[in-house]
């Protein structure tokens, strides 16, 4: 059974505290922009903070804005032009971007995760200055969310999900969305979209990025806004595989680009335009956020060859949008397996530093991976650590405000593990209690002697060693609880579960119920319940025996099921009676969809394997009203019009709020 995620249990996952969350400066620019009375004033003073974060938001301004609009250049008009809501989820994404560039699981390519995301980012900014389906802001920022699902899945399981990875590189075909509900009794949409809705974004993006690895189970209507938006989720999703594709798979994915384009109303050639803007932009963007981004394909003579041409070398319409675990699986390319590596290896940023000191700092570390930086700015230095994570830092001294960018580092999270070295012109005492205040691990003296910098890198090593085998211990036991973790989900859904017919089951349709009429008496939305009732089973069991009347109760399930939108479940409550809720549903749709489920019910031929059987049902209808003191008076009210619709003769919906009303 294929449930949403339920917010109970993301609050489960939430409450370990290992779920990607913001850092820094961001959640400070989150709190503020959840308070109704922040000043712009204010946010733009906290922006300031980070330098970084200020070039990126004018930018995103300036990509929102149309042709021929004044340019963005300050960080108030920014404000103006983006408003609350995108600078929050700006805010979000971006620091998710700088935090969590590398991480466990290493079969994910993190890298091409975050530059597909960044493509995907573009793509919907520009597409919804086009369609006009959502603020390109807001059309930006869920462009580089969609995918977080993913990123939550390495942090929470980073070898489970390694091995899901491995499984889809040996067989591409297998969905990575079925591999992952067998793993995780979860899929990466699911949990993505509990955590775009946790943190503010709206239900229609959350649910588009939810369902556009599989629209065709949103059940969404064709005309509908939320269809549109999907839409162009999936289409960015396609110009973001074909932008990492390799270049003799570009043209096979460059023709259903341009099928899913028109039927958004997009010309060709305007579509072709949007994509080179988006090439270009990727490349600026990428070079902003110190992301490889590769090279732009080139759109305009893809779109130039024979379509009929094209058309015989496209995928089928269906293979448009492969699993995305195309992007994120195992690396193919020939740098994957270097980048594995190079997390195997000692990471060293050196700060400052004479070029001679620099050589004989390599020299003693002749297997190490070196970065190199100027300390005379110091949010380079900070933006530069926080790229790299290194595991040992050396750092000159005699920079001016080291030990203010020191004790940001060390509030970091990588940067409280970070084994810090000071190169001293002097070893007076108050400039080495100003080092060892700041977080310092040990120091090292001018003029520098070898011996003397081999012994400290010597013990940085072991120190560094040491906090990799804690780090692997504390990894073995994040493990051991991940799978205690998905063991106790799986119990908790098989509870939840009928085992005869796959729908939940009572307890589980209590604790819903009181879920949907919390939420709807808070936000003042409908709630519609139906009970349905089979007609006569009790013979079908006395004439054909129980193994028969068994599949029809499967057989009719499903039939329910079939019938239902996406938000809806049945349940089943009894030997032959089913609840179904309706969430956000007054009582004429709660009606109509009545309807639909009695003229299914009508229409099953329940094949038994011998005898053929058909089954109606009766159904009773109640929707929520200010009246009714609770949840049970509104099941109530539905199983006393599935009673009155079994009095008037079977097969019938029944609505005691609409005296007479049976279709």
């Amino acid at each position: 059974m294929q449930q949403p995620i339920d917010m109970k249990r993301f609050e489960q996952l939430k409450a370990a505290g290992d779920l990607p969350s913001p850092r820094g400066v961001a959640i400070a620019i989150i709190r503020l922009t959840q308070s109704m009375d922040v000043s712009m004033a204010e946010l733009a003073r906290v922006i300031k903070g980070d330098p970084a974060f200020v070039g990126r938001l004018i930018k995103a301004a300036n990509g929102s804005l149309g042709k021929g609009r004044r340019a963005v250049v300050s960080v108030q008009d920014a404000l103006m032009v983006l408003g609350l809501p995108a600078v929050r989820t700006m805010a979000l994404g971006f620091s998710l971007l700088s935090n969590y560039r590398r991480g466990a699981c290493e079969a994910f390519d993190y890298t091409r995760f975050w530059s597909f995301s960044l493509v995907m980012a573009l793509s919907m900014q520009a597409l919804a200055l086009r369609v006009r389906m959502v603020a390109s802001d807001e059309a930006f920022s869920l462009g580089l969310l969609a995918r977080v699902g993913e990123l939550a899945l390495t942090t929470l399981y980073p070898a489970e999900f390694g091995r899901v990875l491995h499984e889809i590189a040996a067989a591409p075909a297998s969905r990575q969305l079925d591999l992952e509900q067998a793993a995780f009794a979860m899929n990466h949409c699911e949990l993505g979209a509990a955590m775009l809705l946790d943190w503010g974004m709206p239900l229609p993006m959350a649910n588009a990025a939810r369902f556009y690895e599989t629209p065709e189970r949103a059940g969404i209507c064709e005309d509908a806004r939320e269809a549109a938006l999907m839409q162009c989720l999936v289409l960015s999703r396609a110009i973001a595989q074909l932008c990492l594709a390799p270049e003799s798979e570009h043209a096979r994915l460059m023709a259903p680009m341009l099928r899913l384009s028109g039927r958004l109303g997009v010309s060709r050639g305007d579509f072709v335009a949007l994509c080179e803007q988006i090439g270009r932009d990727w490349g600026e963007w990428g070079r902003l956020l110190l992301l490889d981004t590769g090279r732009v394909p080139a759109f305009t003579e893809l779109s130039a060859r024979d379509e009929t041409a094209v058309a015989k070398t496209a995928a089928p319409a269906g293979e448009a949008c492969p699993e995305s675990g195309a992007d994120a699986r195992v690396a193919q390319e020939p740098d994957g397996g270097r980048a594995a590596e190079a997390d195997k290896v000692l990471r060293v940023l050196v700060v400052g530093a004479t070029d001679e000191e620099r050589g004989r700092i390599r020299a003693a570390l002749k297997t190490s991976e070196f970065f190199f930086v100027d300390g005379n700015d110091d949010d380079l230095v900070i933006e530069r650590a926080i790229d790299v994570q290194p595991q040992l830092m050396i750092i000159d001294w005699s920079q001016d405000d080291c030990a203010d960018w020191v004790r940001a580092l060390r509030s970091t999270r990588f940067g409280r593990s970070l084994y810090l070295l000071a190169l001293l012109d002097s070893l007076d005492d108050t400039i080495l209690g100003e080092a060892a205040e700041a977080g310092v691990d040990d120091f090292l003296a001018r003029p520098v002697r070898t011996s003397a910098l081999s012994v400290r890198l010597k013990a940085g090593r072991r120190t560094i060693a040491l906090q990799r085998r804690l780090e692997h211990e504390s990894e073995e036991l994040r493990h051991f609880a991940a799978e205690l973790a998905i063991s106790n989900r799986r119990l908790q859904e098989a509870a939840m579960t009928d085992v005869l017919t796959g729908v939940p089951n009572r307890r589980y349709a209590i604790d819903r119920m009181q879920m949907e009429w919390t939420a709807c008496a808070r936000h003042h939305r409908p709630l519609s319940v139906m009970i349905v009732d089979l007609d006569d089973f009790k013979e079908v069991n006395d004439a054909h025996g129980h193994d028969v009347g068994d599949m029809a109760l499967r057989q009719v399930a499903d039939a329910l099921r079939s019938e239902l939108r996406v938000q809806d479940v049945v349940c089943r409550t009894g030997g032959d009676e089913f609840l179904v809720i309706c969430p956000d549903s007054d009582l004429n749709a709660a009606l109509a969809c009545g309807e639909r489920l009695r003229a299914a019910a009508a229409g099953l031929q329940i094949d038994t394997g011998g005898p053929s059987l058909r089954l109606s049902v009766s159904i009773g209808v109640a929707t929520r009203d200010d009246s009714m003191p609770g949840m049970k008076a509104l099941t109530k009210l539905a199983d006393r019009g599935a009673f009155l619709a079994k009095q008037r003769g079977r097969n019938c919906v029944v609505a005691l709020q609409v005296p007479g009303s049976a279709f």
